[in-house]
C-alpha cells in the first residue's frame, strides 16, 4: 500500500520534467508554452533574401490575364478575292482550356452564342499555366473545332470551319 503513493509522486516528477515545447532541435516552444526562448529565433523576425533573383520590370505577377476577343466564323472553302467568307447565323460556341500537358478540359469554361453575323464578342480569362484553347462550334448539324495556342490569339479571331457558303447554309 505505501508504494502507491510513490509510484504516483515519481511519475508525476517524470512528466512534469517534460515541459510544454515541442521536440524541436531548437526547442521552440509551442503555442500557450515558455516564450522565453523566442528571442533567440531570428528567422521568425527577419525575412529571406535572395540576393541572385533578378524579376525583369515587365514580369506579370498575375496568375491570369483576360483580354476582349472578337470570335469571327469563316469558310475555309468559300471565298471571294482570295478571303474566307463570314459564316452568317447564330451559332452556339463552347471554349475549353488546353493546359500545359496538351490536355483539353472536359468541360467549357465558357459558353456564348454569337450574332447573326456569325460573330461573337468574349472576355476570355487565361491562366498563365494554360497553352491555349479549343473553340468547339456547333453550325447546324455539324461541329466546327479551332484549336489556337496563346500566343496564336489575337483580339480579332477568325474560326476557320469546313463548309461552302450557298449549298451548306
Amino acid at each position: 500500500m505505501k508504494k502507491t503513493p510513490l509510484i504516483f509522486f515519481i511519475t508525476s516528477i517524470l512528466l512534469s520534467g517534460c515541459g510544454a515545447g515541442d521536440s524541436s532541435p531548437r526547442g521552440n516552444p509551442s503555442p500557450g508554452g515558455d516564450a522565453s526562448n523566442s528571442g533567440n529565433d531570428s528567422s521568425t523576425t527577419t525575412p529571406t533574401v535572395f540576393l541572385d533573383t533578378i524579376v525583369p520590370a515587365d514580369f506579370n505577377w498575375e496568375m491570369q490575364h483576360s483580354e476582349l476577343i472578337y470570335f469571327k466564323h469563316v469558310s475555309n472553302i468559300s471565298q471571294v478575292d482570295n478571303l474566307p467568307i463570314s459564316i452568317p447565323g447564330e451559332h452556339y460556341i463552347e471554349i475549353y482550356s488546353i493546359d500545359e500537358n496538351n490536355v483539353t478540359s472536359s468541360t467549357p469554361f465558357l459558353k456564348a452564342l454569337t450574332n447573326r453575323h456569325g460573330e461573337a464578342e468574349v472576355l476570355l480569362t487565361l491562366l498563365n499555366s494554360w497553352k491555349g484553347i479549343t473553340v468547339k462550334t456547333h453550325l447546324k448539324d455539324s461541329v466546327c473545332i479551332n484549336t489556337l495556342n496563346k500566343e496564336q490569339i489575337t483580339t480579332t479571331q477568325s474560326l476557320g470551319c469546313d463548309v461552302i457558303i450557298g449549298s451548306d447554309f
